[in-house]
């Protein structure tokens, strides 16, 4: 039974039974502190983390709420609706995106911070599903250190108030690995309906979240029935079916009618890079920027030396884990954010090893007094660490901050969450879309896609593809037309997001003959190590406008069919 598998992890014995006053202050402290830290500068344009898949969502819920709009001019409404068309395939449902409408509404007002703070309040009651997940296998005081672990790590702060489905996500898979756990602690078949329902609705707000919750069910059933009866057992068979029904509807619909999950998956599933030792050591490098080396190495040592069932839990978890990398294997090895339901499989994962550090010093973590000491320490900690990135001292350090980074578990670009001044970076698009009339023929290089450029700028385009993309659809097997057919004077080859059969596989790519109106550079080190893009533009297009931000080549004579 569960109860007599369940482990001890504190020598304390108040800790084993309900939550004291001191630590219900602390959960209380870290849930407020938590969302408080979500809330700085939330209303400066999102580009501090994944601005590509932020400002796609931002242009799609542009679109549909410029649509519920009377008094919108016809030009912005076409705008928004060109931009959407070409910001790429609709994937998983647009949740996120008519929530934020919704909020739009009810303010009056297109504010991106509404499904920034949505985003922070879903990570948070998710901390409060994994607090009671923890809970049920281990102490107070080591479900507290793993909560605290997935509120405060640097990634999941930044990543939490991303305008993504990813944090809705993460919410509802936590709420499904309790009842999953909840119903295997006293199964009924309420518990096991309330379950499969959650998990159902989880995996259909983005199905990557599958792995984990089917990893621990799998395991749970397998430690209760073994593995032959595990898998015909008929709550496991009725779980199954509740759990993938939505998700299959939805996703057979838009991969054999519209062809996108098709596409996808197969752009994902590239299974010749297990065999590339590149892959593994890219996929450990991204764990270093998300969680960080010795978070890592801590909930592996946990993994290996917990046991009964915590062991089960974890080895469900991180079994998930494992095969959502290989089936996504391009994603998991270029993407970091498709690390982030691996946050809390590592907050869990250190439970054991938290559990040592809070038998050891648990008088000094939860006497009142070094309770005060500690908050003013943190506070002053992330007041000298603010003020020293503000300072713009870390760039005299740039060559250290990576390993060291990689080692504590802060990436790279969390300095964008604190400094958070992108005031320059919106002023140069708005201007850009002056300059250029607010063209819906353009082409541009930048740094994200030009889905900022043209957010902010009020234009619509197609990109002109960045060095690491080229290497990408190389990666992917994807056609590239050569060099001649790149760069020439009477149209440009651009690759778009349109379904199509090619060589008898469905993919995502097409490229098309674009004659545009404008060329606009936003990224100078992108154009720097293009040299004949560069020597192509400079060659045959005059400059229309200059400056320390923008670089715009006049191609109408292309569209115009001069040339």
């Amino acid at each position: 039974m569960y109860q007599e598998s369940k482990i001890s992890l504190t020598s304390k014995p108040a800790t084993s039974g309900s939550i004291s006053r001191v630590q219900f202050l602390i959960l209380v402290i870290l849930f407020l502190s938590a969302f408080c830290i979500r809330l700085y500068h939330i209303t400066r344009p999102p580009l501090d983390f994944a601005p590509i898949r932020q400002y796609q969502n931002a242009t799609n819920a542009r679109e549909y709420y410029f649509n519920t709009l009377d008094d919108i001019s016809e030009t912005r409404r076409k705008i928004a609706e060109t931009n959407a068309e070409r910001m790429g395939f609709a994937l998983e449902p647009r949740i996120m995106e008519h929530l934020a409408v919704t909020g739009y509404r009810i303010t009056g007002g297109e504010k991106l911070w509404i499904p920034r703070v949505l985003s922070s309040i879903f990570w948070i009651v998710g901390g409060i599903f994994l607090f009671l997940t923890a809970r049920k296998i281990t102490s107070v005081n080591a479900a507290l250190f793993s909560t605290m672990f997935y509120l405060f790590l640097p990634y999941s702060i930044s990543a939490s108030r991303s305008f993504q489905p990813d944090p809705l996500m993460i919410m509802l898979s936590m709420i499904s690995l309790f009842t999953i756990v909840w119903n295997y602690d006293s199964p009924s078949k309420s518990r096991l309906i309330t379950a499969s329902g959650i998990s159902a609705v989880a995996i259909f707000v983005k199905p990557y979240c599958i792995f984990l919750i089917f990893g621990l069910a799998m395991s749970l059933f397998i430690k209760r029935h073994g593995v032959r009866k595990a898998i015909f057992n008929s709550d496991f068979l009725v779980f199954s079916f509740i759990s993938i029904l939505p998700t299959f509807v939805y996703y057979g619909y838009t991969s054999l009618i519209q062809r996108d999950a098709q596409a996808h998956i197969q752009a994902s599933f590239l299974p010749y890079l297990l065999l590339r030792p590149y892959f593994w050591k890219d996929w450990f490098v991204i764990i270093g920027r998300v969680i960080g080396y010795t978070a890592f190495a801590g909930a592996l040592t946990g993994l290996i030396i917990s046991t009964g069932f915590l062991r089960t839990v974890l080895a469900g978890l991180w079994i998930g884990y494992v095969v959502f990398g290989m089936v996504f294997s391009f994603h998991i090895h270029t993407h970091d954010y498709y690390q982030l339901q691996f946050i809390p499989v590592i907050a869990l994962s250190l439970i054991p090893v938290a559990a040592m550090i809070v038998n050891k010093f648990s008088s000094l973590f939860f006497s009142r007094k070094h309770i005060v000491f500690l908050s003013i320490a943190v506070i002053l900690l992330i007041a000298a660490t603010g003020y020293f990135v503000r300072s713009g001292n870390l760039r005299d350090y740039k060559d250290y901050i990576k390993p060291v980074g990689a080692i504590i578990g802060v990436n790279p670009d969390f300095y964008k969450f604190i400094t958070a001044d992108f005031e320059k970076e919106v002023m140069a698009a708005r201007e850009i879309g002056e300059i250029v009339g607010h063209s819906t023929n353009t082409v541009f290089l930048t740094s994200d896609f030009g889905r900022s450029l043209s957010y902010h700028g009020e234009i619509s385009g197609l990109p002109w593809p960045i060095s690491i993309s080229m290497r990408d659809r190389k990666e992917m097997g994807t056609p590239i037309p050569d060099k001649k057919e790149l760069f020439n004077p009477r149209y440009l080859m651009i690759r778009t997001y349109k379904s199509k059969l090619f060589k008898g596989k469905q993919i995502y790519e097409e490229y098309i003959r674009f004659t545009p109106d404008y060329f606009i550079i936003t990224d100078f080190k992108e154009f720097d190590i293009q040299p004949d893009l560069k020597e192509f533009l400079y060659n045959n297009f005059p400059v229309k406008a200059k400056s320390d931000s923008y670089l715009i080549f006049d191609m109408s004579r292309m569209s115009a069919g001069e040339g």
